[in-house]
């Protein structure tokens, strides 16, 4: 046998064994490291945000201009004047009225001149191109010759405005007042009706249709006062107030009721004058067949019977109404009417309205303010037209107008 020693078996496997053993380590460590969650915390930096320089040329300033607009002058817009019955709203007691027997027409036309106003109610306001008055009978007496109807249509626009707001006067009236009218001029007066009518719809109309022919805008004629072939007619009718006249020429009113004051009144009133004429006569027709409460007079110039023009004596005319009134009216001058007068200026006529005043003030003045009435001018006829009247105007002035 040998004496050699035997080698074990660790000895003769131990590479293998510690290659096993490294293997088993890393395994160990490969599965404990398998076994952590990595966590990893990121922080981010915050974002700024840096305006790019954009480079932009720079402009010039340019001087300020500011625009102007040019147009062709116009005049300032104007409102038209209106012509208005102030109304009254009545508020009427309960009462009741002894019965009245002989009296004709009612209440209203009892002696007193005053008819229901004289119970103490309140009376409408007339406004006529500027004279103002209360009155719950009127009497509008109106001038319709020459100087406002002329011999072409640019001139007998002002007739016609003034027609037009007589009808508008007319159809504001309240329709418990009574009312007439009378168209003037000179030595003729004519007026719608005999005595005075309620402002009812059916009288409105009739004013209308009477004055619908009168101062036609075109053809061939004087004024509607001059009667040409119907003059025997007129002045047959004269002397026998109240009479109707018809037919009457194309240019003329519908009808006409024409008026002169009787001599022996004319003689009674103002003795030794010329009598009444123009307006004056309008005035003597109202007192004495109408017996108004306000009595409105449109004139164009002073006539009257003791010399006419700026010669005329009103302190005169003035006592030869008051007689009127006393004898009409009575002793009560509470229930006397008063007498408004507008004057009408002539439209681009130097120094017109200077003449009016005068004419208002000087020779009407003790007339309207002896009888405590109202007066005014009409400055401007356009005032009182419509926007339509106004091109009509300006179509008429560019082809008449002087």
């Amino acid at each position: 046998m040998s004496d050699k020693p035997k080698k074990r078996v660790f000895t003769k496997h131990a590479k293998s064994s510690a290659m096993l053993v490294s293997l088993a380590v890393h395994a160990v460590l490969i599965l404990v490291a398998a076994t952590f969650v990595a966590v990893t915390v990121v922080t981010k930096e915050e974002k700024k945000f840096e305006a790019k320089k954009v480079h932009r040329p720079k402009q010039p300033l340019k001087k300020l201009r500011v625009p102007v607009k040019v147009t062709k002058k116009k005049p300032k817009p104007k409102l038209r004047k209106r012509l208005l019955a102030k109304r009254v709203d009545r508020k009427t007691p309960d009462f009741k009225m002894p019965e009245i027997t002989g009296v004709k027409g009612g209440l209203g036309a009892m002696g007193d001149g005053g008819g229901m106003a004289g119970i103490g109610f309140s009376m409408p306001e007339i406004d006529f191109f500027g004279a103002k008055a209360k009155g719950e009978k009127v009497c509008f007496i109106v001038h319709f010759g020459p100087a406002t109807i002329g011999d072409n249509p640019f001139k007998r626009m002002t007739g016609y405005t003034i027609r037009k707001r007589l009808e508008d006067m007319v159809s504001s009236l309240p329709d418990y007042t009574l009312f007439n009218v009378m168209a003037y001029f000179a030595s003729e007066a004519a007026a719608i009706n005999s005595n005075m009518m309620p402002a009812n719809p059916e009288n409105k109309q009739k004013v209308m249709e009477w004055m619908a022919p009168v101062n036609p805008l075109e053809g061939d004629y004087g004024h509607c006062l001059s009667y040409g072939p119907a003059k025997g007619r007129i002045n047959d009718a004269k002397a026998n107030w109240p009479t109707r006249v018809d037919d009457l020429p194309f240019y003329s009113m519908k009808w006409a009721y024409p008026y002169r004051v009787p001599e022996e009144l004319e003689e009674k009133y103002v003795p030794g004058a010329e009598g009444f004429k123009h307006w004056g006569r309008g005035v003597a027709w109202a007192i004495l067949t109408q017996k108004p409460d306000a009595i409105f007079v449109l004139t164009t110039n002073y006539i009257d019977g003791w010399g006419g023009g700026a010669n005329g004596q009103p302190s005169k005319m003035l006592a030869g109404y008051k007689k009127m009134f006393l004898n009409t009216y009575g002793p009560d001058k509470k229930t006397w009417p008063t007498i408004n007068v507008v004057v009408l200026a002539k439209v681009d006529v130097d120094k017109s309205i200077l003449r009016a005043n005068k004419i208002l003030n000087d020779q009407f003045g003790p007339i309207w303010r002896g009888t405590k009435g109202n007066g005014s001018i009409i400055e401007d006829i356009t005032d009182y037209m419509t926007d339509d009247e106004e091109d009509l105007l300006e179509k008429y002035r560019a082809e008449y107008g002087e």
